[in-house]
């Protein structure tokens, strides 16, 4: 049996239960125009290019659920971290199990994925680390936070580059379309002891700041609906001397965050302790994926979490 028909009856098998009863997307809104529905993965973590591997498991499965929905999504975003350690191998193994996904599918790298100027295996597989697209109405930004050394130690950054690219771009975009923004590392600030903010993301402020509705959709937390601690957080990373500026300063009902859980390696929240074995491949128990659509101006964000 060729590996790409084991993955395919392999994520069929392991979503069998939950396809027989939720085939359906989940009911948002009831007419008002039409309803942009996106498939949201992120935090694979694929040590290898062993289909067999319980993370390899998991994102087939995940696929297959996807597969499984109706109607399908428009888009699927995947928000980094499909390898665990920059493994060639690994990242193949990731492009052949997503390329059974409905539809289009964006991607942006994590820390595991890349180097810091996003060669390698990366780009040769998924081109280049991040995007600008505009599609039904709405303006999608993939944005590549790139692990990057500092004074401090290794930070997720946007980086030089990357905000010459934006200062040029997101000025010429309609501010009245909504923008929706795919990142690894959270642009909000959340917990510094696990790396979980952008170091330099007060870049993004002033291009924001003329949008009347932005969504920023993030993995590396790998759980869903983790949310920035305010100034208690703020405080413990107000040393660090390039953080200036707090993206929350952007009226909230204009900017919100939302993180995606992860199909390998569920994580407690943040301030709640450490798990006592920092690897991957601890789901499928509490992983999953996730749903969002946009419709009437309002976002609505369906995790999908697996309790077996």
């Amino acid at each position: 049996m060729q590996r790409r028909e084991f993955l395919q009856r392999l994520g069929l098998g392991l979503a069998g239960a939950w396809a027989g009863s939720r085939l359906a997307w989940p009911r948002t809104a009831l007419g008002g125009g039409p309803e942009l529905r996106l498939a949201l993965l992120a935090d694979a973590h694929l040590p290898d290019g062993h289909a067999g591997s319980p993370e390899a498991q998991a994102l087939a499965r995940a696929v297959a659920e996807i597969r499984a929905l109706r109607p399908a999504p428009d888009l699927t975003l995947f928000a980094g971290d499909l390898a665990h350690a920059g493994d060639g191998p690994a990242l193949g193994l990731g492009r052949e199990i997503l390329m059974d996904l409905p539809g289009t599918l964006l991607l942006v790298p994590g820390e595991g994925d890349a180097s810091p100027d996003s060669s390698g295996a990366w780009g040769q597989l998924f081109g280049e680390a991040g995007f600008l697209h505009t599609y039904q109405g709405l303006n999608l930004l993939g944005l590549y936070t790139a692990w990057l050394p500092t004074p401090i130690g290794p930070v997720f950054q946007v980086g030089e580059a990357q905000a010459r690219w934006l200062a040029r771009e997101l000025p010429r975009l309609d501010p009245e379309t909504p923008l929706l923004i795919l990142s690894h590392a959270p642009l909000d600030r959340i917990f510094h002891p696990w790396q979980q903010w952008t170091g330099d993301a007060f870049r993004l402020l002033p291009l924001l700041g003329r949008f009347n509705e932005v969504l920023c959709l993030h993995g590396h937390v790998h759980q869903a609906g983790v949310r920035g601690q305010g100034s208690g957080v703020s405080r413990a990373v107000d040393h660090v001397p390039f953080m200036t500026g707090d993206l929350g300063q952007i009226a909230e009902n204009r900017l919100s965050h939302q993180a995606i859980p992860a199909t390998a390696w569920p994580l407690p929240v943040a301030l709640q302790g450490t798990p006592a074995a920092l690897c991957p491949g601890q789901g499928p128990q509490g992983c999953g994926w996730g749903l969002v659509s946009h419709q009437q101006g309002a976002w609505h964000f369906h995790p999908q979490i697996w309790l077996a």
